[in-house]
């Protein structure tokens, strides 16, 4: 039983190691979206292994259990309640699997939920938290060198050359792991006495934490982390001033601090409109937040699209990554502008209401509540100041997830943080004692046997089915769309032919990727030969079969109309886009499309009417009005036309 107990956890204690490098992985051109695809990958092979490895750690020690607990059941009413809406959702595959883009969907949410309970009670009876925490802290500071680097100039920005983004892809997300490590290195150096020359050499160390991630994080420009980093300092140093009692010199730092964020907030509102802030492009950014900016008055759009969606469906939502039907079927025509195919509220609070409904959104919540009574009434061993960091990490973090959405690398900190925070809030003696574990009665060990054997299976059952085909999907869609040989397109065309067999999450993305290369290389001017015609051939068939999958989402709809429409077969692209106009009424985009495939028909009445719709439905749109106007001048209407032209 001891060897079980072993490996075991050594296996679960080698995942641990590498669980905080998982921000690291990028898989490069190997993979479509790489930045996304690697590391989600990476986690869940890594808690599938872990997961299966602690199931024999459970069986042979009560210790390894998870005990009950209010955020233990606020993450199973979570789990639940998604999962139900998945199942009753616009597109439950979608829900459970997600796609390439974002790697989360229900699936991800188990995934964390099992890396919650391993690390909840692994690290707790293995009293290494600390060293746990300390290495994510330290990747942490390698991420935030990385992005200095970017900085500096010597490492490239892929987003926009300049907001760092380490090797996330993005800087918001670059942003929100800066906040957290911002907090994590706070809340070790209030820890410390203070008394020994080595206390203050880590105090010093983890000052010198703050301040890089603070740099870091100022850099990514990302004014919902910056605000959230803010808000979470003012409510740690609100909380120590309130509660700390013993240490007088503690709480009037804290209400110093928090005096000094104040007049610093105050301070930058007032000279917001100074030339050095305008002349800053991450201070123009900040200067920059109103009520009347773009982005911002976007934001209250897409939030009132969603506010529209959880009215129709208040109780189980439209289930998990099914906001682009809200979107679609809601859109504002104000948002023209904007990014066309949102799939996020950009609110995560916003996001579960559609996702699961009010129950999800009470659930998510819960998740904090539970929290911030664990830290406060639960954890015997955090001082206040302890208590009041690690409250302010939970509250900026809240906080900024009014204006982003989650990813990965957010996603197992959090879980992280609430499993610590689970981890210190048992009351004494929190687990039993491995030297009270009776010693195993005969055939006992046998058992064992089977518990290890068949973890071993389940971990390389789940590290098949949840991860080969779509992970083989991804990469033979990046060699579909980037691989040359000598064979040719044909073997391109062949890779497409495997990437849609796999049948897996990424299928309909490889729908779009062949749908976009098909067209991009048509052009009936310079003839069509037979390898363009296998392309055309097999996009149409695989465009309208993802039209009729899900017929109710307006995108796929369009696609294959569009598509149609560009071969020629205008008929049967008309009754595509009206469909997609039936889905979502007012978007211009699909109006477009729609008018010029009447105006290619013939039908001049029906597209004047189709462009005059999407002229009237933003006036100020100048592609439509554009567009309403070359309509009404081509059935000589051209005094309606100058009259258009002069408003």
């Amino acid at each position: 039983m001891n060897i079980h107990k072993i490996l075991a956890n050594a296996v679960v204690i080698v995942g641990f190691a590498l669980v905080p490098f998982i921000p690291f992985v990028v898989l490069g051109g190997n993979t479509f979206f790489p930045y996304i695809v690697g590391k989600n990958f990476a986690f869940r092979i890594i808690v599938e292994i872990m997961f299966s490895a602690w199931i024999v750690l459970a069986y042979i020690n009560p210790a390894y259990r998870p005990k009950k607990s209010y955020l233990l059941g606020a993450f199973v009413a979570l789990l639940g309640i998604i999962t139900i809406s998945a199942i009753f959702g616009e597109n439950p595959a979608k829900s459970f699997w997600s796609n390439f883009e974002r790697m989360e969907g229900v699936v991800t949410y188990f995934h964390l939920f099992a890396y919650f309970i391993i690390a909840s009670t692994v690290l707790t009876v293995r009293n290494l938290w600390r060293p746990y925490l300390n290495l994510h802290l330290a990747t942490g500071v390698a991420m935030a060198i990385y992005g200095v680097f970017q900085w500096a100039g010597d490492l490239e920005i892929v987003q926009d050359g300049m907001r760092v983004n380490g090797t996330l892809g993005n800087a918001a997300y670059l942003g929100t792991y800066a906040l957290f490590n911002v907090f994590l290195a706070a809340f070790f150096m209030v820890r410390e006495s203070f008394t020994t020359t080595e206390e203050k050499v880590r105090v010093a160390m983890y000052g010198a934490v703050v301040v890089l991630q603070t740099f870091v994080l100022y850099h990514t420009a990302t004014r919902g982390a910056m605000l959230g980093l803010l808000a979470g300092a003012g409510l740690a140093t609100l909380l120590i001033a309130l509660f700390e009692r013993e240490k007088k010199i503690i709480r009037n730092g804290a209400i110093g601090v928090l005096v000094a964020l104040t007049i610093f907030v105050a301070g930058f509102i007032a000279m917001r409109d100074a030339s050095f802030v305008h002349e800053s492009p991450v201070l123009s950014r900040f200067a920059a937040i109103s009520l009347t900016e773009q982005t911002t008055k976007s934001r209250f759009m897409i939030w009132n699209m969603a506010y529209q969606g959880f009215k129709e469906h208040p109780v189980l939502g439209w289930g998990m990554e099914n906001f682009n039907y809200v979107f679609n079927k809601y859109y504002d025509p104000k948002m023209y502008g904007q990014e066309q195919w949102f799939d996020r509220a950009h609110n995560v609070f916003f996001d579960w209401l559609i996702a699961g409904g009010l129950p999800a959104l009470l659930a998510y919540l819960a998740l904090f509540a539970c929290a911030v009574y664990c830290i406060w009434r639960r954890a015997d061993e955090l001082s206040v100041v302890e208590k009041s960091v690690l409250t302010g990490l939970l509250g900026g973090y809240f906080f900024q997830n009014l204006f982003v959405f989650d990813n990965i690398t957010s996603l197992i900190y959090f879980g992280t943080i609430l499993a610590y925070v689970e981890g210190v809030s048992y009351k004494t003696p929190a687990f039993v004692k491995e030297k009270n574990i009776k010693k195993p009665m005969a055939g006992e060990e046998d058992l064992t046997f089977m518990v290890s054997g068949g973890a071993l299976i389940l971990a390389l059952m789940l590290v098949y089915t949840v991860n080969y085909n779509g992970f083989m999907q991804n990469t033979t869609l990046m060699r579909a769309m980037s691989e040359r040989t000598k064979e040719g397109p044909m073997h391109n065309l062949a890779l497409f032919r495997e990437t849609l067999a796999y049948g897996s999450f990424g299928t309909s993305e490889g729908r779009e990727q062949l749908g976009q290369l098909s067209m991009g290389a048509f052009d009936t001017s310079k003839g069509v030969s037979d390898i363009q015609k296998a392309f055309l051939i097999l996009a149409d068939e695989e465009l309208q079969k993802q039209a009729a999958e899900l017929p109710l989402d307006a995108r796929y709809q369009l696609f294959a109309g569009s598509f149609l429409a560009r071969v020629g077969q205008l008929d049967k692209a008309i009754e595509y886009l009206e469909k997609a106009h039936a889905l979502s009424p007012k978007k211009q985009t699909i109006l477009f499309d729609l008018g010029s495939a009447y105006y290619n028909k013939k039908d001049m009445v029906k597209a004047e009417a189709t462009f005059k719709k999407a002229y009237e439905l933003a006036p100020e749109y100048g592609e439509a009005k554009k567009l309403y106007i070359q309509i009404l001048e081509a059935n000589g209407k051209n005094a309606e036309a100058k009259k258009i032209s002069n408003q």
